[in-house]
């Protein structure tokens, strides 16, 4: 298998992995809702929020640093794992301390305070497990981490939902989290000592000072992206009140899972080829760079067109009817689609060339201002106002990446790939805008044709093109 097969069965795996665990998860949440009720969801709601910015002190970054090192030399992965595991067993702890603490200062219930512990226990848990899927990640054995991700996410749900019709509530909840974690563990455990790596209980302190130091990079970029995707939430519900936070997550939060599988999927697969990449040196980095991100901006730019043009039609499809609020809030925020998958590929392009830090410098002065934008615009326009402010950050993160990217690397002209991909959208969306009565999948199917008919016709695929698609077909270029 060559390199670019194996890139496309990385994502192809990792995608479906995403897309089943994103559904799977969707229906939970539809079902907490409606059975909790709104006073127990947000209970359920706080806690697992809460937690999981708290498990990043359980981590900070190891894991992000764990693939970068490993792709490089895979002779590293027994030593790095088995000491970052030992690594994180006190971390957890020292998390979990932090619950009473937090507890107190929020003056919160004693029934808050067991959601909070059994919730941390669980990200906790989540982390621990997380070492062994970047072995995986590391190995270029997706298929390892979409099994994972589609047992560990299957158990929840069935479990979940039985507690559920059962009748029982979020306490229930939250110890069949607390299982999944457990079961976690063991299948991402059992996976590595029989594939890639024996146990071992053999203490580095020098190795595990490295793996602290070096990730903190990666963890406050992975902080700084928590409060980045979540900031504007927060100020809404402070500045305006709950209904304005329900129409703009309407209209946020589809967008975001959907631009998330695509960025996870793909960043996953292309960061160890990438790191591995700048260790070989030449230009090959570059031209990957550039050929990933044109491929990303074919992907994006008619997704965010269609959005744009068809959100009364998708508002009405998620939500039968409600939220017609949402419509303007959903057109504004498909802008960042493009931004937000492009950004996916400079931003690991930082990581893999060891400039992580300046990648969470980044990301840390892009969410400061999204908080200043969405306190300036929240008071005079509401879920309008986050909108705006959440397309503005995206942008500033992308041009602060290109910045840090030309400065400590080279010029990479990703710029450049959005020109055809921009014009084949906008043809798309008149044809769309022509045929809005149509059905809504059939308009889908026709648009899809027509994006595709005018990116052949404007020449937007090259040789570079024919030799990647002769490589996934297992043929060299020169037999063409």
């Amino acid at each position: 298998m060559n390199e670019v097969q194996r890139i496309v069965k990385n994502i192809s795996v990792t995608g479906l992995a995403q897309v089943l665990t994103s559904l799977m998860a969707f229906v939970l949440f539809i079902y907490l809702a409606r059975i909790l009720g709104e006073a127990d969801f947000g209970k359920y709601s706080f806690s697992i929020s809460l937690t999981t910015l708290l498990a990043t002190l359980t981590d900070l970054g190891v894991n992000q640093l764990l693939v970068r090192e490993i792709a490089r030399d895979k002779d590293l992965s027994e030593n790095y794992i088995n000491n970052a595991i030992i690594l994180k067993m006190p971390l957890g702890v020292i998390t979990l301390t932090i619950v009473p603490l937090i507890s107190w200062l929020l003056s919160l219930s004693k029934e808050m305070t067991i959601l909070l512990y059994l919730f941390g226990f669980y990200n906790v848990l989540l982390t621990i497990s997380g070492t062994y899927l970047s072995l995986f990640q590391a190995w270029e054995r997706m298929e390892y981490v979409a099994i994972f991700q589609i047992i560990e996410r299957s158990v929840t749900v069935t479990l979940g939902l039985a507690v559920l019709f059962m009748g029982y509530g979020v306490f229930a909840v939250a110890l069949v989290y607390v299982a999944a974690g457990v079961l976690d563990i063991l299948i991402a455990a059992s996976i590595s000592f029989k594939r890639f790596v024996r146990p071992s209980f053999k203490f580095d302190p020098a190795l595990q000072w490295r793996l602290l130091v070096e990730g903190l990079p990666f963890g406050l970029n992975s902080l700084f992206a928590m409060f980045f995707f979540k900031i504007d939430t927060v100020l809404l519900g402070i500045l305006r009140d709950d209904v304005a936070v329900g129409i703009y997550n309407a209209a946020y939060n589809p967008l975001l899972n959907l631009s998330m599988i695509i960025a996870g999927m793909v960043s996953s697969a292309v960061y160890p080829v990438m790191s591995r990449q700048f260790t070989n040196g030449g230009d090959i980095l570059e031209n990957f760079t550039m050929v990933s991100s044109k491929y990303l901006s074919i992907i994006s730019f008619p997704i965010a067109t269609g959005c744009l043009i068809l959100a009364d039609r998708f508002i009405s499809l998620f939500y039968g009817g409600g939220y017609t609020a949402s419509i303007i809030a959903f057109q504004i925020l498909s802008l960042f689609i493009p931004i937000r998958l492009v950004s996916t590929i400079t931003g690991t392009l930082l990581s893999s060339i060891n400039r992580q830090g300046f990648r969470m410098l980044s990301v840390g002065l892009s969410a400061t201002l999204n908080i200043i934008l969405n306190i300036i615009l929240i008071p005079l326009y509401s879920y309008i106002g986050a909108s705006i402010a959440t397309v503005m950050s995206e942008l500033f993160l992308y041009m602060l990446f290109l910045h840090y990217i030309g400065r400590y690397y080279k010029p990479v002209n990703v710029n450049s790939t959005f020109k055809k991909p921009a014009i084949a959208s906008v043809i798309m969306g008149v044809a769309v805008h022509l045929m809005k009565d149509l059905n809504l999948l059939i308009m889908i199917l026709l648009a899809s044709c027509i994006y595709l008919g005018v990116l052949i016709l404007i020449r937007t695929f090259d040789e570079k093109d024919k030799m990647i698609l002769m490589k996934l077909m297992g043929r060299n270029h020169e037999e063409c």
